[in-house]
């Protein structure tokens, strides 16, 4: 008899969130990580998770339901058929209370808002969860052993935004004291530490240094196993009922990446572990893989000054401040702005695809020194020394120069956007009028996004498309089974977060949705897997 029932492949939030599952349901579990480190692109985010109608929001009297939540997320079906989106919707509420229940995970609601919380069926808080503080314990030490954020993790979201802590906030001493005496993380470490604790006490194992490279593949045309590369050394290493894909997407693999539609998204910032194996080794026993033309695309800035640990690769960073606080403007080469900066899914605009090169790409942010003053830019507060790759000049003139961006069209952007900033009203792209805009901008500015670009020195700063994604994968039926080229199940395969084909498009309609998708569809997998 073989050792395991259920192998997961990935250690970030769908594969822990499957092997939590499929253990509780009474399977032995084996997790196996192809790093040295715990945790995948999980590990590093905030750790927001997108569940509509949880249970956290009617404790606190927020109202939300089912249908309400559909009537959301329904328009941005990305596949014809709706039976994922309605069954993700369906699961959600329950996988949140599966966890809480059976790990030291305690739910806390967030305030942020959906993405389009004017939409129909949209909200303008609650259904944002992320983990309660959370005692690292056996897991230590975190840098050793998983892949970190590049800021502290021991302030909640809601503390982060409650002290401005992106934009130069004062660090409560009291709080920081506390967690760091205590041990205690938040954010995406948080949400992978409590699940590893989970799966430990329910008997899960795991396996790091193992590459997974192919799938064991039975003569009744199951699957039956993993063969996975440690070094130089190759292991078989089979199970009973199946093994679930939760190796996340290929946003580091320049192959795959040139044949999809996205060439120019060439900046990842997920750590570099996606290289589309799950999709390789779905494809070798004949599943169906669905490329879609769109991944989880942001704007991202270059860091020179910081590599992913043990590697040369240059770790770059999500942009934030730089789109959703006053004072600054995106433009393309020819000098136009071109999209709400603010928007969550303003990467779209960088991602438009023309028969030549991308009409907007490259873009450039463009500051003054009222921003300068007050916000972070390329990852230099206020005072502090300017990164390498901005460009700095004395007059607006001079930027577009130094930059190679067309004049007249820059001077007429500004003189324009000047315009409307004194109007306090952005007519061209409507800046700053929805609750997700509001939500990341500043608060105690007269408009929280929106401010005149007029006072030198100036600033450009180059603006690439990045993910922290891709869409593409194994297509899968309602319980998560991958499927054949026949739209028949594969016997004993299943798939979770970024290895399956997203549901979700062209964009995101939430902050989270992205874990929200992955911890769901990794419960129902583990639950299915340990029934089969």
């Amino acid at each position: 008899m073989n050792q395991y029932d259920v192998i997961v492949l990935g250690s970030g939030g769908a594969g822990l969130s499957a092997a939590l599952a499929a253990a509780v349901n009474g399977a032995r579990v084996l997790v196996i990580e192809a790093s040295s480190r715990w945790g995948g692109s999980t590990s590093v985010s905030a750790g927001e998770v997108w569940v509509p109608a949880n249970h956290c929001m009617s404790e606190l009297g927020i109202m939300d339901s089912t249908d309400d939540a559909l009537q959301y997320c329904l328009p941005n079906a990305l596949q014809p058929d709706p039976v994922l989106v309605e069954t993700f919707v369906r699961f959600a509420p329950e996988m949140a209370v599966f966890v809480e229940e059976n790990s030291p995970i305690n739910w806390r609601v967030m305030t942020s808002p959906d993405s389009f919380a004017e939409r129909p069926g949209g909200r303008a808080s609650g259904r944002h969860l992320e983990v309660s503080p959370i005692v690292t314990g056996e897991e230590g030490p975190l840098d050793d052993n998983f892949w970190l954020s590049n800021y502290p993790a021991i302030f909640t979201n809601d503390e982060v935004f409650q002290h401005r802590l992106l934009i130069g906030g004062q660090i409560p001493p009291e709080i920081s004291f506390d967690r760091i005496k205590s041990q205690r993380v938040c954010t995406g470490i948080a949400l992978i530490v409590g699940l590893m604790q989970g799966c430990r006490s329910h008997g899960v194992k795991f396996q790091r240094n193992s590459r997974a490279s192919r799938l064991l593949f039975s003569e009744n045309e199951q699957v039956v196993g993993v063969v996975v590369k440690n070094g130089c050394l190759e292991e078989e290493i089979r199970c009973d009922q199946g093994v679930i894909l939760a190796t996340g997407g290929f946003e580091w693999d320049e192959t795959m990446r040139s044949k999809s539609p996205e060439r120019q998204m060439t900046h990842p910032v997920s750590p570099p572990l996606h290289y589309g194996d799950g999709l390789s080794m779905a494809e070798e026993v004949g599943a169906q893989v669905l490329f879609n033309n769109e991944s989880w695309v942001w704007p991202v800035f270059e860091n020179l000054n910081e590599r992913w640990p043990g590697t040369q690769l240059a770790r770059n960073n999500l942009i934030l401040a730089e789109r959703c606080m006053p004072h600054v403007l995106w433009v393309n080469k020819k000098g136009e702005r071109f999209v709400n900066e603010s928007s969550h899914n303003c990467a779209l605009a960088l991602a438009e695809l023309n028969p030549g090169s991308p009409s907007n790409l490259p873009a450039w942010a463009i500051f003054d020194n009222q921003y300068r003053s007050r916000y972070p830019l390329a990852g230099s507060m206020p005072g502090e020394k300017l990164s390498a790759m901005v460009v700095e000049a004395a007059s607006l003139a001079d930027l577009a120069r130094a930059a190679g961006i067309n004049k007249a069209g820059f001077l007429n952007s500004i003189k324009r956007f000047n315009e409307m900033v004194a109007q306090g009203k952005d007519t061209d792209f409507s800046r700053g009028e929805y609750a997700y805009d509001r939500h990341y901008g500043d608060p105690s500015a007269i408009h929280p996004n929106l401010g005149s670009i007029e006072q030198a020195p100036f600033f450009a700063m180059p603006v690439y498309l990045g993910a922290v994604g891709t869409k593409s994968g194994a297509r899968t039926n309602e319980l998560a089974r991958v499927l054949n080229k026949s739209s028949r199940p594969i016997a004993g395969l299943w798939a979770a977060g970024n290895a399956m084909s997203a549901i979700i498009g062209p964009g995101t309609i939430a902050p989270g949705l992205t874990l929200g998708l992955a911890l769901t569809w990794g419960y129902i997998a583990g639950q299915d897997a340990a029934s089969s």
